[in-house]
């Protein structure tokens, strides 16, 4: 369970009050019956987190500017959130501002800034502090950027001890981020959000939180807009295939009313109902193969174009460019077949003495 509380309050401009605050409510939430875990951090997985300048000291990119994901946390943010940590350590109880400057980053970040997945002792700035790299985490999925369309992917991120976050950064990032309060519990969530509240309301009356949610709600929430754009995209993918098979089959409908006389004569002369059925058929399944294949051919010059647009799939996936064109030639056969099964009704000696 996540709450998110606006902290662009003048009370909580100083470092004091507001290391107090989020010490206080943290210490306060793990006395909630349940709660396993309790903790504090400026954005959680799946949301959009705060996008903020760093210098790579002892990296790939030694001494350049660069952007990334930041995130203040308190101790237990990983535990809650049951993200692995791979190597080295999370943030402690002991990090504090007097203490050596730490930071925690996720694989991407190690990857993308060092060249390496395990960048333990490097160094990176920010907000005019340097920080030492004591521990990797896994990634986890966010929402990047300012689309709210975007698709959900993971990103390089560095995670920051609160009590060694820049104040002056804190502020700025208030304005347009709410902090979360994140609590694991072992019990039902009934009477949580309450529980949470009051937690909070100990160490600040005036404090409310602005919202409660569940990690499935905050997953439904980012994902919304991508559910509409797959439930649209799959209604027109629906009605194009609709399209095609009427198409289809009037195709060989009027093929089997323009060559009834034909199909007579050659019923009368042996041919088999599923000779003739087949034969007949086999237009509209020619021309959904030819499709598939020439559909197929383009597809793959496509997808080296739409590649970087593609998440949770590889861009040849080999379901989908299998799945796809059966469903097609499954749908093209059915119907080609339905209106050539109509030929049962065909009568070759009434045919025969017709005009």
């Amino acid at each position: 369970m996540t709450a998110t509380a606006s902290l662009d309050d003048a009370r909580y401009h100083d470092a004091a009050p507001f290391q107090k605050l989020i010490a206080e409510s943290v210490a306060a939430m793990h006395q909630i019956p349940g709660v396993e875990s309790a903790a504090v951090g400026l954005s959680v997985p799946y949301q959009r987190g705060l996008n903020d300048g760093l210098v790579v000291l002892d990296g790939k990119f030694t001494g350049k500017d660069w952007g990334s994901t930041l995130t203040y946390i308190t101790p237990q943010y990983f535990q809650a959130f049951r993200i692995p940590i791979l190597s080295g350590r999370g943030i402690l109880d002991s990090d504090s501002p007097t203490s050596q400057f730490v930071a925690v980053v996720n694989t991407d970040f190690a990857r993308e800034f060092y060249g390496e997945p395990n960048p333990l002792g490097r160094h990176l700035r920010t907000s005019g502090h340097v920080y030492t790299i004591v521990g990797v985490v896994a990634n986890v999925a966010k929402a990047p950027g300012m689309s709210a369309s975007a698709p959900v992917t993971t990103e390089p991120v560095f995670y920051l001890p609160v009590t060694q976050t820049d104040q002056g950064l804190i502020n700025v990032a208030h304005l347009w981020f709410e902090p979360s309060w994140i609590v694991r519990t072992t019990r039902p969530v009934a009477g949580l959000t309450a529980a949470m509240q009051r937690s909070l309301a100990d160490v600040d009356p005036n404090l409310p939180f602005s919202g409660f949610h569940s990690m499935e709600d905050l997953l439904a929430r980012t994902l919304s807009y991508q559910r509409i754009e797959v439930a649209l995209l799959s209604s027109l993918g629906g009605l194009a295939l609709l399209l095609s098979a009427i198409g289809i089959y009037g195709l060989v409908s009027n093929l089997v009313v323009q060559r009834t006389r034909e199909i007579g004569i050659r019923m009368a002369l042996g041919s088999s109902i599923r000779q003739t059925i087949v034969r007949v058929g086999s237009a509209g399944v020619t021309a959904a193969g030819l499709g598939v294949v020439v559909g197929l051919l383009l597809s793959f010059g496509a997808l080296r174009l739409l590649r970087t647009e593609i998440y949770g799939i590889r861009d040849y996936d080999p379901i989908t460019l299998v799945t796809v064109p059966i469903l097609l030639v499954l749908v093209a056969v059915g119907a080609s077949l339905l209106p050539a099964s109509r030929i049962t009704q065909i009568d070759p000696a009434r045919t025969l003495r017709m005009e």
